[in-house]
């Protein structure tokens, strides 16, 4: 049998799109392992699959397939690996990059990652029709359809609305007799202690099995660009994504249940002050109003 590794990025909704080539390489027959840092947190979401956190060599595998994060590992798997690596890169430029194997991968601008992942492994095999199933199972529990999960934080500050604009958000879906629930990891936990003075429901997952189950049995979620709103799409759970630039999110929008995107005016200028500036030209109504859309 052969064998094959898949590398994503850093990111968990990275993790869960690559897992889009490692189930596909599974039913082509290979033996597959994902290694990611987090992902192995998921692991009882994908039962068929090996989920490994890290490796020490990549010698035993027939072909490797990792996500361009321009990292020093990238480099590190050309060196080590290039006839039987594949690079999928989500932008590429050869001057930035360097010149393409014939496994390599480049994806459209303008397409979600899955479509392009999906895309990618039908190149591989031939296959009439791309398949973005990346072998996540669904628990059979039920969902709560007035809850409504609100993930205010990402990664990056400057991809964050800001927090006075989620908390009247969630007052409003109050007086529609939702139920908002604010999400945070534990390390955020006291910068958003405030909210459970609002009279909010604050919670901290203490890890990613937990957030999943949450995200799961909730009847939908609002947040920022970040790895919540990839895992909720996986999930199949609508959610409403406030982000600071629609090129951007052209690419890394959640590609399975196609959410709805809250943008800034189109007619902004393209300045740096008003576009670092982005959080104040969305305002509570035109969240709310996209949510009412998007979930009904």
């Amino acid at each position: 049998m052969k064998t094959a590794a898949v590398l994503p990025a850093f990111g968990i909704g990275d993790a869960l799109l690559m897992m889009i080539a490692s189930h596909q390489l599974k039913l082509q027959g290979y033996k597959v392992t994902t290694f990611h840092q987090a992902l192995p947190e998921l692991a009882n979401w994908f039962p068929d699959h090996q989920i490994e956190p890290s490796y020490s060599t990549l010698d035993a595998f027939d072909l490797i397939i990792a996500e361009n994060d321009n990292s020093p590992k990238i480099k590190q798997l050309i060196e080590s690996y290039r006839p039987r690596l594949s690079i999928f890169y989500p932008t590429y430029s050869k001057e930035k990059h360097g010149p393409l194997h014939l496994l390599d991968r480049i994806f459209d601008e303008h397409r979600p990652m899955a479509d392009n992942i999906a895309e990618a492994m039908a190149s591989f095999f031939s296959l009439p029709v791309p398949s973005k199933y990346n072998g996540l199972i669904l628990p059979d529990t039920p969902r709560n359809s007035k809850q409504v999960l609100i993930h205010p934080t990402s990664r990056s500050v400057s991809k964050n609305w800001n927090a006075k604009g989620f908390i009247k958000v969630a007052r409003k879906l109050k007086h529609l007799d939702f139920t908002p629930v604010f999400c945070v990891s534990p390390q955020e936990q006291s910068q958003w202690e405030f909210v459970a003075e609002e009279g909010f429901t604050l919670v901290c997952p203490p890890n990613l099995s937990h957030l999943a189950m949450l995200v799961h049995e909730s009847a939908a979620v609002i947040g920022n660009d970040s790895s919540v709103g990839h895992l909720a799409s996986n999930l199949d759970v609508p959610t409403l994504i406030i982000a600071d630039d629609e090129q951007r999110m052209r690419l890394w929008r959640p590609g399975w249940r196609q959410g709805n995107l809250v943008l800034p005016p189109r007619y902004l200028p393209d300045w740096k002050l008003l576009r670092l500036n982005w959080q104040h030209f969305i305002s509570p109504s035109k969240v709310l109003k996209n949510f009412l859309r998007c979930s009904s």
